[in-house]
């Protein structure tokens, strides 16, 4: 996607990647930004972005994405790590993994559907009050012996 003079700085979240209706693509796409896809698109694509397939939209693949809005129709294994919606009309074929779920009567799901949760970063426990852990001392008073 070229720059343009108003915008020097490349921003993810403002940029949108589209296969607009009549185009089709076979391959890979990895993309940062967001991608919309109105058209036909068979193999792999991961975007740390939001995924959208439009009503006319055909996915044929493996799928990793944020978000993912689907209007048309998904034919391949799909990871969410977010929120994952279901239009009305759209169709999914294939193993899903989701972070939060969302179906709108109509939709379509074969497959097996898993939540899927990110582990919180383990935490130090918390030091007794009083007491100081060894680590935190400065070096002069790890040296020191109490008598």
């Amino acid at each position: 996607m070229a720059r343009n003079a108003r915008s020097p700085e490349f921003t993810p979240d403002l940029s949108i990647n589209r296969i607009v209706e009549g185009t089709r693509i076979e391959g890979e796409i990895l993309c940062e930004s967001n991608i919309r896809i109105d058209g036909v698109f068979v193999g792999t694509l991961r975007t740390a972005g939001r995924l959208v397939i439009g009503p006319k939209g055909q996915v044929q693949g493996q799928v990793t994405c944020a978000d993912c809005e689907l209007e048309g129709r998904l034919e391949g294994d799909i990871t969410v790590t977010k929120l994952l919606s279901l239009k009305a009309k759209s169709r999914l074929e294939g193993d899903v993994a989701y972070g939060q779920f969302s179906v709108e009567p109509g939709a379509e799901v074969v497959g097996t559907c898993r939540l899927v949760t990110v582990a919180p970063p383990k935490q130090q426990p918390a030091p007794k009050p009083g007491h100081q852990n060894v680590a935190q001392q400065k070096p002069s008073e790890k040296l020191k012996a109490t008598a």
